[in-house]
Parts: structure tokens; sequence; C-alpha cells
């Protein structure tokens, strides 16, 4: 992997400069007419796209031969992607404006604002806020955790309220993407811990990146000693420096620290992670692997035949390979051995990309047990594409190449399948049945949210009362776990009730992602 990444660079700074005619032109002193001079800015930027996903695009033969460069270029982007949207295809490539040339459209770089977040997480779903006679769904925004020491914790929200109202806005199918990406500072109106509708006080941003190790800590059931790490996201750092592995060290000194608890067993918990950079799940499994060995191939890529070949006539075939790290990608920081015959996982049906590679990968070497629901399916990686062209004003996330495990055996398109299967969602709420139409047109059963009765909500995480780590903890001491008095209403549809068709809520894609860097 170390071996890859400057040419990597090397490689899109090629690409970026395949696209300045001023290089393929001889200097012989007399004005020289620019072929690209009566493009459009549109189809310039098109040409540009094109050009980088001929070379780089996990389906580069199969990108349409003549394209319509005419086209606004996002819609060029995605009308060019390979079976777009289907499950045997492309869901995952995405493109947004480069806002790093534009600054003064971007509100992560307004001086006084710079990144900050808002303080929590939240998840958009559907849900039935009256009775069992409820005839529409409605749409909200389900916070999934809150920031220690964020203005939003102080003003009252908690894990488990629904956001059902932004600066007096009701959230609804047309509006919640756009909600979702401008929660900053807001007042909000939620479904409280008692689901009754509340606004909250005003509340003011946060720092910048909470780090992802949202929580570590030691558990002590039955005797043994388990070690507990909720992870959010495969972040290197706050800021995105290339060179900095803040969150990276922080991760693996959580790990330290468990292990010199005297821990014996192993709970990691990605319900929420989508993902992120490849590194940062190297040296998660190099620290959960037993017997780890630098020569272990930790997972493998497989790209189109263009670009491979390009990667392989320079570094050989072993480039191909992603091996267990001794220290932290990047840095001299001593990389942990928890000597574990097995681990347990908790995942949901947001966990994606990263986290379901450190899972994959990871089963060549030890037992997994896998407890929560069906991960996303995301079994590939995808790299930035940037331009140094000031015409060029998008940058591309395209996916780039197939990821397996050290024995060729991937293609989980359809998502990791738990051993053992439970919902944090029906455990906290009463739900309903109903069904949406996906992208091919076929149904797909969900249970939904009932506000009313109200079963109490989430269940605080890191605790050892938390459906999905009590069911982990089970697993690990053989006692079964003890449901709350409070919270066990049995999910049930009355006999006479009919599914509701509910639109189909869908999270951004490009929070979904495994960056190949």
């Amino acid at each position: 992997m170390k071996a890859k990444i400057p040419f990597i660079i090397l490689v899109t700074a090629l690409l970026f400069a395949a696209c300045s005619k001023d290089s393929e032109v001889e200097d012989t002193g007399n004005e020289v007419e620019d072929p690209d001079a009566d493009l459009t800015d549109e189809e310039y930027t098109n040409r540009w796209i094109y050009d980088q996903m001929r070379r780089i695009y996990l389906w580069n033969e199969e990108l349409p031969a003549s394209p319509d460069y005419t086209q606004n270029p996002e819609n060029f982007f995605y009308n060019i992607l390979y079976r777009y949207r289907e499950v045997s295809g492309d869901r995952f490539s995405w493109i947004e404006k480069d806002m790093s040339k534009r600054p003064e459209t971007n509100p992560d770089v307004t001086p006084g604002n710079a990144g900050a977040t808002p303080g929590f997480s939240c998840i958009p779903m559907n849900y039935f806020p009256d009775t069992v006679e409820s005839t529409f769904s409605s749409v909200g925004l389900f916070v999934t955790a809150v920031d220690k020491g964020s203005d939003a914790q102080a003003k009252g929200l908690k894990r488990g309220q629904i956001i059902y109202q932004v600066n007096g806005t009701s959230i609804n199918y047309d509006n919640y993407g756009t909600i979702l990406g401008n929660l900053t500072s807001c007042t909000l109106g939620v479904y409280n811990s008692q689901g009754e509708k509340e606004v909250l006080t005003p509340f003011s941003a946060s720092a910048p990146k909470p780090s992802p190790v949202f929580i570590s800590k030691v558990i002590t059931s039955s005797g043994v000693k388990i070690g507990y790490l909720m992870y959010n996201a495969f972040e290197r750092n706050s800021t995105d420096r290339s060179d900095s592995y803040e969150y990276d060290i922080e991760l693996i000194q959580s790990i330290q620290n468990l292990k010199d608890q005297g821990i014996t067993e192993f709970v990691l918990d990605l319900r929420y992670n989508f993902g992120g950079y490849l590194t940062s799940a190297m040296n998660l499994a190099s620290a959960l692997v037993p017997n780890r060995s630098t020569e272990k191939i930790f997972a493998k890529e497989q790209h189109n035949a263009y670009y491979a070949d390009s990667l392989k006539k320079i570094y050989g075939e072993g480039v191909f390979n992603e091996y267990f790290l001794d220290k932290v990608y990047g840095t001299n920081v001593e990389i942990p051995r928890l000597n574990l015959s097995r681990l347990y996982v908790i995942t949901t049906s947001y966990t994606a990309s990263a986290s379901e590679l450190v899972i994959h990968g990871l089963k060549p070497y030890m037992d997994v047990h896998h407890t929560g629901l069906t991960t996303v399916g995301k079994d590939k990686a995808s790299m930035t594409i940037k331009s140094d062209d000031k015409r060029v004003l998008w940058q591309l996330q395209p996916l780039i190449s197939r990821l397996t495990d050290a024995n060729d055996v991937g293609n989980y398109i359809y998502g990791l399948e738990p051993d053992y299967k439970i919902s944090e969602w029906e455990e906290g709420y009463q739900t309903l049945v109903a069904y949406y139409t996906d992208d091919n047109g076929n149904r797909v059963d969900i249970q939904l949210p009932l506000l009313s009765p109200w079963k109490g909500g989430l269940y605080e995480l890191g605790e050892p009362q938390e459906p999905l780590l009590a069911a982990a903890i089970a697993q690990i001491t053989g006692v079964p776990r003890t449901k709350s008095l409070t919270k066990s209403l049995k999910s049930a549809a009355p006999a006479n009730w009919v599914p509701k068709r509910v639109p189909q809520i869908k999270f951004p894609e490009k929070a979904i992602t495994i960056v190949d860097r």
C-alpha cells in the first residue's frame, strides 16, 4: 500500500496534465489556436470528466462511445455511469462542486464557521406519527448520537428523539435531503423522550469533526472483561490534511488502553460507520487480527485493465495487495496485538464500505460473530479526482476497484448477513410493516416506527442493556440478555393492518465510500 500511494498521486497528476493542451503544442514562436477555445465551460468540463473515467473508472470499457457533452456536468457524470443505481452496477460513484475553487460559496470556509458540525448525528427515516390507523407516513431525522459537550446536548437533544421541524419548517419527502445538509445551527422541533412534540432552544454549531472513536470502554459481565469500541468513521484527522493521522493514532491508542486493562473479548460497534480511508481500515484490522504478520494479506484490489497494467508495470503484481501493518500507516506508532481468537461485530443497514471490508477481510483469520442487520454491500473502492484547471469546477469520486479478502473472495454486493439478527429500531419503537419500491421496481418490506404508543426510543449507546450490545455480550458470556420491562411491547401490527407504500428514503451516497489512498 505504501508503494502504491505516490503512483496514484502521479497518475492523477498526469490525468490532469492530459487536459492541458498547451503541453501538446510545439512552441514555434507563432500564436497557436487553442482547440478548446470554442467549447463551453460545460463541454470542456464534461470532456475532462470523460477522460478521467476512461482511464481509471472500474467499468471504463462500458462508458458510452459518443456521450452528449452539452449536458450539465452533474447530469453528464451520472448518465455515463455503468448501470447507475443497480445493485450489480454502480451505486456509489458521485460528483460534486470543487468548493476549494469557490470559497465564497462554501459555508465551511466562512470566517467563524471553520467546518463546524451540528454536534449530533441523525438518519432520515419514514415513520407513522399517530395511530395504527395511520394512512400516510412522515419523514423525520432520527437522532442516533449526540456529541458530549456539544451545544446541542446542552439544549436538550437526546439520542432517540425524532426531528420533525427545523427553523420552523416541517421536514417532508421533498426537503429532507437539503435540511440534512444544513444542520449547523438552528432551532429544532422534536418528538421528545416521552413521544411528545417539543421545540428546543436554538443551538450553536460545534467544533469540526468529532473524533470517530465515539466510545471506548471495558465492560465486565459474568466475570469476563470485554473491550467495547464504537467507531463511527474511518477518518484520519479533523482537517483532511494528507500528512496528519491524529484520529488513526487515537484509534490505536484507545485499543492499546483496552488491552492494558486486561480484556479477553472484543466488541466492535460499526452500526453507523459509512466507511472512509482504506489505510484506516488496515490500521484497525491489524490490531484485531491474531498472529499478525506484515506478510499476510488483508485485502486485494482489482482495477480495470488499463489502470492495472499501469500499476503493474511500475510496482509489480504485489501492488494489488494490502497487507496488515505493525505501525499506524504514515507514522511510527506501534499497533498493539490483542491476541484474540474471535471478534464480535455490531452492524446495521447503515454499515458500509471500509466497515464491511474490516469484517470481510478478518474472516479468513478468525471467527467473526456478526450481530445486528445486513450491511449496505459496498465491496469497491473509490478515489478523489480533482483538476488544477480553473475551468473545471467539479471533483469526482468514481469507483476504481473491486475488493476481496486474502482468498480472492468478494462480491458481497447484497451486504454482509448477521449471524444474530436484531434491530435497534424494533427494540426501541413500536413498529408497523410498510414497503417501498426500489429503483428497479422491486418491493422492499420494512418495519417503520409508530410514535403512538411510545416505547421509549433508542437506548443509550455503550450501556450493557442497549439491545445490540446486550446481544453481543450474551453471545460472549452465554447468559441470555434481559429486556427492559419499560420497552417490552411486541412490535406487531393489528390483524387488519394493510402495509402502506411509502417513499424510499435515501442517505447521501457520498457518505458511503472507501477512499483508496
